[in-house]
This record gives C-alpha cells, sequence and structure tokens, in this order.
C-alpha cells in the first residue's frame, strides 16, 4: 500500500522537509473555545450572532435540498454506511476572513448534517499556523544559522472539531472559530491532507473520502522564502497523488471563490452562499457512491 511522505530524498533540495515540529500543535476546537479572554468570548458571541442572521435563509434552504438528495442517495442503494468514513478538511488560512469564512462554515454544517442523515462516519479537521511567518521554527533556524533549503519553516496548528467516534449529529458549535479572523494565519495543505488521510487510514473503513475545503493555494511566507518557491505546491500535488494512488481513498476539493479542478480528481466551485445547496448536495451524493 502507498500513502507514505513523499520527502524521502533529503539531499535533493528541492525535495519536502520539515526544519523542525518541536512547535507544531495539535488541538479540539473546545481547546480553542476553552482558552479565549473574556473580551475575545464577547467578540465570538457578536459573530456567532451575526452569523446566524446572516445564513438563516440559506440554512433552511439547504435543509430543504439536502433530505431530497439524501431521499436520492437512499432510494438508490448503493451505499453502506458501515463502509465509509469521511474527513472534512478546512482551511484556515487569512485569505478566508470575512465573507469566505461565513461560506465555510455555513458549508461545513450543511456537509456535516448531510452525512449525518447518511449515518457516515466523519471528522471535521482545521489547518493553519499558530504564528505569523514562521514563529518559533524561524527564529531556531535563524539561531542556527540559516542554512539554505531548510524545509518547512513554520509552526502548525492542527485543529479536531470532531472525531469520527462522536455521536452527536452535525458539526459541533465550535467550527464557528472559522469567523475569528485572528485564529487564520498561513496554510500547509500538504501535512493537513496527509494529517486527514493518516486519521482515515486508522478507522480501518474499506471506503475513505477526505473533502477538502479551501480558498487557495499553500502560503507560508517564512518557509516559501527560505526554500524552492514551489515547494509548498509541489509537496501539496505528491500527496494528492499518493492519496489517489491508496486503495479505498477518494480526494475531493470544495473551492470558496477558487477553482481546485487543478489539484482535485473531483471538484466544484462555490462562490455564493445562494447556490450552495444546488450546487454542494448533488456532488455530495456522486462522490458518496463511489465504486471501489
Amino acid at each position: 500500500m502507498k500513502f507514505t511522505w513523499p520527502w524521502q530524498r533529503l539531499d535533493d533540495a528541492s525535495a519536502y522537509k520539515i526544519f523542525t515540529t518541536e512547535f507544531d500543535l495539535t488541538c479540539t476546537g473546545d481547546a480553542l473555545t476553552e482558552n479565549l479572554s473574556a473580551d475575545e468570548r464577547a467578540v465570538w458571541h457578536e459573530a456567532n450572532a451575526s452569523y446566524d442572521e446572516e445564513v438563516e435563509i440559506y440554512r433552511a434552504k439547504a435543509s430543504i435540498s439536502g433530505a431530497k438528495w439524501m431521499d436520492k442517495l437512499k432510494s438508490d442503494g448503493q451505499v453502506n454506511p458501515e463502509e465509509i468514513a469521511v474527513s472534512i478538511l478546512v482551511d484556515h488560512s487569512g485569505s478566508m476572513r470575512g465573507q469566505r469564512a461565513v461560506v465555510a462554515c455555513l458549508l461545513v454544517e450543511i456537509v456535516a448534517d448531510f452525512l449525518s442523515r447518511a449515518g457516515v462516519a466523519y471528522e471535521i479537521l482545521g489547518f493553519t499556523t499558530h504564528s505569523w511567518k514562521g514563529g518559533n521554527s524561524r527564529k531556531k533556524w535563524l539561531a542556527r544559522g540559516s542554512r539554505p533549503n531548510p524545509g518547512r519553516l513554520a509552526d502548525t496548528l492542527h485543529v479536531v472539531y470532531r472525531q469520527a467516534k462522536h455521536s452527536a449529529p452535525g458539526a459541533p458549535h465550535a467550527i464557528r472559530h472559522l469567523l475569528r479572523g485572528d485564529l487564520l494565519k498561513e496554510n500547509i495543505d500538504g501535512e493537513a491532507l496527509f494529517w486527514a488521510g493518516q486519521r482515515l487510514m486508522n478507522l480501518g473503513r474499506p471506503r475513505n473520502i477526505v473533502v477538502t475545503i479551501s480558498d487557495g493555494a499553500p502560503v507560508d511566507d517564512s518557509t516559501l522564502s527560505a526554500n524552492h518557491p514551489s515547494i509548498l505546491w509541489d509537496h501539496l500535488k505528491a500527496v494528492i497523488a499518493d492519496l489517489e494512488g491508496t486503495p479505498g481513498f477518494k480526494l475531493i476539493g470544495i473551492g470558496i471563490d477558487y477553482d481546485l479542478s487543478g489539484l482535485y480528481p473531483s471538484s466544484v466551485l462555490i462562490d455564493r452562499l445562494n447556490d450552495m445547496a444546488d450546487t454542494v448536495f448533488p456532488f455530495l451524493t456522486a462522490q458518496i457512491t463511489f465504486k471501489l
């Protein structure tokens, strides 16, 4: 079976590698909430209220459309929920701030509701960095003499909003941390995608789908300035190829104001809240019924 890090040729300056994982962090969505100060919590609650008001009509439309497509999915009889595991992987890059974050948040909620109705096991994951421009990783590299082509120079932050073993339907409230501009920083997509795929593989299901929600290419200024300028893009493509070559895996992309067809074998573009339900549900229905 494939599914290995595509960075084994460390003597090759263009090969992907990591300078240090010492400052990387993985946390739960609940931990993000617990770490908010009183003032930050007040701002977040205000953003939540504004979000609910803005998406109310679109959420209702999605509920009706989702029910129709769920009936079709079940009537076709091609899906055994016990065989399938899904990872919803959400880009938390700085470019998501504002309206794109609203679209992404509602998108996660309606996709999670759809998967819950289908009885499919699924996770919800997010990825970003917890510092701008490298953070402690870059500081350590500078202190050690700034050797060329150090590899990834960022402190990654991976967030587990929902584990596959959880039984509560839909997306947890913590997914709304997407609405916090201070959380959204830089994005190392290749490593995040590998992480999501590895988590699915550990579940042992014969069919695995990673749904990546993103609004652009991987970007980390610290890494790009110290390495080959296409290091993150090349690594992402290598991970996609590796996962797609792994038996029982399927990768799909949902682009927010960004066409992901150049990366993912199956993708769809969302650019407006109004068209989300009519676009996403037929796309998801087709992807869930993929053959082994």
